[in-house]
């Protein structure tokens, strides 16, 4: 789990401006997963503008480098959500490698004024992982 993580976003001026990082790799649990994100506020919450994504990065523990990135789509939570709509869950059925990783991305829609910051402080519930049957 990955409690209390805040992503911040600087407008540069570029339409659609964004900004990822990538936890630290760790070890799959098994062949599937179902894996929750839950954002506690967002900083600008009446925006529908703002959005925070969750995708996922794998790769074999002797294979050097940053992994091959497995996108989730629809794995999203917006800045105007609500109640229950502020987590999502995604559940992966495309099997794993040995390592994996959450790549995070706030991103804006539209062209904000140079210099807003924008940010959202959430956290990555622990994965449920399970196996073929």
């Amino acid at each position: 789990m990955f409690d209390a993580q805040t992503i911040n976003l600087r407008a540069d001026g570029t339409p659609t401006p964004s900004t990822s990082f990538y936890s630290p790799w760790f070890p799959r649990g098994g062949d599937y997963g179902i894996f929750t994100v839950e954002v506690a506020k967002f900083s600008d919450s009446s925006s529908s503008n703002l959005k925070l994504s969750v995708d996922l990065a794998q790769k074999n523990s002797a294979t050097p480098g940053s992994g091959t990135d497995m996108t989730l789509t629809g794995f999203e939570v917006a800045g105007n959500a609500t109640g229950a709509s502020l987590r999502d869950s995604k559940d992966v059925t495309d099997g794993f490698l040995e390592l994996v990783r959450y790549k995070f991305t706030l991103s804006c829609s539209g062209t904000p004024t140079t210099g807003t910051q924008f940010w959202a402080t959430f956290r990555m519930l622990a994965p449920v992982w399970y196996d073929k049957v």
